[in-house]
């Protein structure tokens, strides 16, 4: 998702896969904890009781401490384990290149968004959003504006990860003095969503966002209809949709087989079901994966749900 910035230091690619490879969070144990290494003032790589590297922030945390310190665990406010030698040296080249107030930044939007959504994000975005943060800000001082090409789908299918990105965006302007575009509140929207839902890779949101929004055009242009986006039945569908979506990619979907729920559905909703065959042939040639048939039969009747509110609106 992230593009590469002419700042004269290497882009980092961080090949996230999930907290089960990468992170996990840890909470504080009761053994001793001695510093390894100082990355910042802030964090510092120390072992736990286990003999696991932990990487852990705290303001002021390594402020005048070396190798062999202890760490003064009331100072510490956040412990990840890292779970291989790939994941150890992403951070530490991160933290080597990212300026301390952008690692202070973050670990603010990571609070700030955890109140706001009132969720706990996965441990993985400390990575991925000072990552992104960085080189938007960089692209910021380089007068290089990224479009985001899923904006409008992003205001519309996660408008509070939305809310809180705009917010971030002052937050930033406030704490670095940079003013970033609102394209830059689309994409850290994403990573939100993407902690949220623990996607290791980026790509499985923005996918499912296209999927969902090419979804939602195959119904309306099937039907002819526009959907009344306040509508109940409309913010179902959306939803339906976005678990769909995230379960598809995932392949995750229910093996199920209802063979008569599957013929009473078609014999009852006859239009829905041909506009879910029509979707089914869009996976197919997007995705070369149709959806199975407990997936077809539940998108069915949501589609017939929204599309007959729409209809008995009208008449």
């Amino acid at each position: 998702m992230d593009c590469y910035c002419s700042a004269g230091k290497t882009r980092i690619q961080p090949k996230v896969q999930g907290d089960s490879r990468f992170f996990y969070f840890f909470m504080r144990g009761r053994g001793k904890m001695v510093i390894e290494k100082v990355l910042n003032n802030n964090v510092v790589i120390s072992k736990n009781e286990r003999g696991e590297e932990i990487i852990c922030m705290g303001k002021g945390l390594a402020f005048q401490k070396r190798p062999g310190d202890r760490i003064d665990k009331t100072a510490v406010q956040k412990e990840f384990v890292l779970k291989d030698s790939l994941a150890t040296n992403q951070f530490q080249q991160l933290m080597a290149d990212v300026p301390l107030e952008e690692v202070e930044l973050v670990k603010q939007i990571v609070d700030v968004a955890e109140e706001r959504l009132g969720v706990s994000l996965s441990s993985n975005i400390y990575l991925t959003l000072t990552d992104h943060i960085h080189y938007a800000i960089c692209r910021a001082n380089e007068n290089i504006q990224l479009p985001n090409p899923l904006l409008f789908e992003t205001k519309k299918f996660y408008p509070k990860e939305y809310l809180v990105a705009k917010e971030v965006l002052q937050l930033i302007q406030r704490k670095v003095g940079v003013s970033l575009p609102i394209d830059e509140a689309g994409f850290i929207a994403f990573h939100l969503v993407n902690s949220q839902q623990g996607n290791g890779d980026m790509q499985v949101t923005m996918t499912a966002t296209t999927i969902v929004r090419d979804i939602l055009s195959i119904i309306s242009k099937f039907f002819g209809v526009t959907f009344d986006e306040e509508s109940l039945n409309y913010q179902r569908i959306i939803t339906h949709l976005q678990f769909f979506t995230q379960r598809y990619l995932k392949g995750e979907s229910s093996d199920e087989q209802d063979e008569f729920l599957y013929a009473l559905v078609q014999g009852k909703y006859p239009k829905a079901f041909r506009c879910s065959e029509r979707i089914n042939d869009y996976l197919l040639k997007t995705q070369q994966e149709p959806m199975g048939v407990a997936e077809q039969i539940y998108l069915t009747i949501h589609i017939q749900r929204v599309v007959s509110e729409k209809q008995s609106t009208q008449s």
